[in-house]
């Protein structure tokens, strides 16, 4: 999602307040939606993407499988749809598990602060990522994914972290 576009600023019940462009958003923290889409395949790995190094927003890092802002007007899910189709190229509608108020990030001068919606989908279909937002995608297990949290956190999204424990937990995988 380009910086310039609409996203709905809510408060911490998530009720809408007003609108306003993305860019705005970071600029003040102001609270917004945002949805995580968890794919797995049917040895039941978890994929992890690695952020474009030229995104201009934590490149690099390591993040849940995709991840996305929900536009003004969009609802959660139809949004977790369109990113799973726009950053890996599967088409699918990923089931909606929860949602949770994420502390602020702040880096290089901008901060989220994001209601995650966390969806799960399970796949095995080809992956065709978007090199303007994913750098790299690997699967991994779920013990994988808690030994990098806890081995390598540097490498991963601050968000990631918490949407990834949280997800194993509630899937009861850690």
């Amino acid at each position: 999602m380009a910086d310039n576009e609409v996203v709905e600023v809510v408060n911490e019940d998530d009720q809408v307040l007003y609108e306003t462009t993305l860019e705005e958003c970071k600029k003040k923290g102001l609270l917004h939606r945002a949805v995580a889409v968890f794919l797995r395949n049917s040895q039941g790995q978890v994929l992890l993407q690695r952020r474009s190094i030229s995104d201009d927003w934590l490149p690099g890092k390591w993040t849940v499988s995709c991840t996305g802002h929900v536009r003004a007007g969009e609802n959660p899910s139809h949004g977790s749809s369109r990113e799973l189709r726009e950053e890996l190229g599967i088409a699918a509608s990923p089931a909606f598990l929860f949602k949770e108020v994420l502390p602020k990030i702040t880096w290089s001068g901008l901060t989220e602060y994001e209601v995650a919606y966390t969806f799960d989908v399970k796949s095995d279909s080809k992956i065709q990522i978007d090199p303007g937002e994913v750098d790299q995608v690997r699967f991994l297990t779920p013990s994988a994914c808690l030994a990098l949290i806890q081995d390598r956190p540097e490498d991963l999204t601050p968000d990631a972290i918490i949407l990834l424990q949280n997800y194993l937990q509630r899937t009861g995988e850690s």
